[in-house]
């Protein structure tokens, strides 16, 4: 049986989902990398990947993927590590610098900007460096582990991202899921994918306690925020905001058109989500 190619986001958020797998899980099938949600998408989209921990706005981008079952990085309220940093007032944004390494949490903004603040400023990828960001801009996106750690500078102010959604909604927001082509995702796998989440949950403090950003770490802001922040469940509502989200960056251009969301099937074909139960 070939090996999967398999890429998943390098942050925090990510790591009670792939804990299991760190620790052996699926190591005679799966090959595991890390890396940025832009890259990620960049290399699911260029066929260098078999199954990715994809950035939710990708299933608009990249055609024919499938969604992995119950598995999710998302968020009810504050989501804490997505923000839009100010150092204006919202109404007066004429200018956002989008994060380099984000790709749903751009649109996200964008989202929010024509839907919950009928603000329409100008959106241009920016450097990773905030504080230049902000010199050339009135306001910066900022994703990851970044937004989680990183002070903010002196005289901004920041929005969550995850909690404008959800107050504009009422709905959780989903960042990211696990999808594949085709073909890709048996049983096997799955039960895999989900034993490895099982395993990441029984170990948040260890993980929180472990985890090391810039040659530091930070277990009083990491464990609340695998904690209470974080949530990593696909059921009805989750796929619900997913499609809300997708329609709305539909209409506002940023995509052509939502997708159908597809869940994998272990009978031989993969079947609309709204055909399952």
């Amino acid at each position: 049986m070939p090996r999967i190619r398999a890429g998943a986001v390098s942050y925090l958020n990510t790591r009670p989902l792939v804990f299991g797998i760190d620790q052996g899980l699926g190591a005679d099938r799966l090959d595991l990398t890390y890396d940025v949600p832009s890259a990620v998408a960049r290399r699911m989209a260029a066929g260098e990947l078999d199954l990715a921990l994809l950035p939710v706005i990708e299933l608009a981008r990249i055609p024919n993927l499938v969604v992995v079952p119950g598995l999710a990085i998302g968020s009810l309220g504050n989501c804490r590590s997505v923000l839009l940093v100010a150092k204006v007032p919202l109404a007066e944004v004429r200018s956002v610098a989008l994060d380099p390494e984000s790709s749903t949490s751009n649109d996200l903004a964008a989202v929010l900007f024509a839907e919950a603040w009928g603000v329409h400023p100008e959106f241009v990828v920016g450097p990773r460096d905030l504080a230049l960001a902000l010199t050339e801009h009135d306001a910066a996106v900022r994703i990851g582990d970044k937004a989680l750690f990183e002070p903010l500078p002196a005289g901004t102010i920041a929005y969550d991202l995850g909690g404008a959604w959800t107050a504009r909604t009422t709905l959780p927001f989903v960042f990211a899921v696990w999808a594949a082509r085709p073909g890709v995702v048996d049983r096997e796998l799955y039960e895999v994918l989900h034993a490895s989440r099982r395993a990441g949950a029984a170990a948040i403090p260890e993980i929180a306690a472990d985890y090391t950003w810039n040659g530091r770490q930070y277990p009083d802001i990491a464990l609340p925020y695998l904690r209470d922040a974080m949530r990593y469940r696909l059921g009805d509502l989750e796929v619900s905001a997913m499609r809300r989200f997708l329609a709305a960056a539909a209409g506002i251009g940023v995509i052509d058109a939502a997708p159908p969301i597809v869940l994998a099937s272990f009978r031989g074909h993969a079947v609309p989500q709204e055909h399952t139960t």
